[in-house]
């Protein structure tokens, strides 16, 4: 499996590491940043740091590279127009790192 860098990655201050596995088959999808303490629904684009699937290139859903399981569907937030990713609440897990 390769790791591929996230070309629109912004350092976010205050942030901490998430770390997304697919909830099917447990297999590495990203590293995000997330800010505060609140419920993990939606991945912007540009917190996302690195992960299995290419991130430069457009997707309209994002699908697990080994089980093929939707794990989150792409839209643009309507108060700030940003491209971010809207979770399935049961396709994924996510875990703390230190990084």
């Amino acid at each position: 499996m390769t790791i591929h860098k996230n070309p629109n990655t912004k350092k976010i201050r205050g942030s901490h590491i998430l770390e997304v596995t697919c909830a099917h088959c447990k297999t590495f999808i990203a590293h995000y940043q997330k800010v505060g303490e609140s419920n993990f629904v939606k991945m912007y684009n540009d917190r996302i740091i690195d992960g299995s699937i290419d991130f430069s290139q457009y997707h309209g859903a994002l699908f697990c590279p080994h089980c093929g399981a939707q794990i989150a569907t792409r839209y643009i937030t309507k108060m700030d127009k940003k491209e971010a990713y809207r979770l399935v609440p049961s396709a994924f897990h996510k875990k703390k790192v230190n990084k």
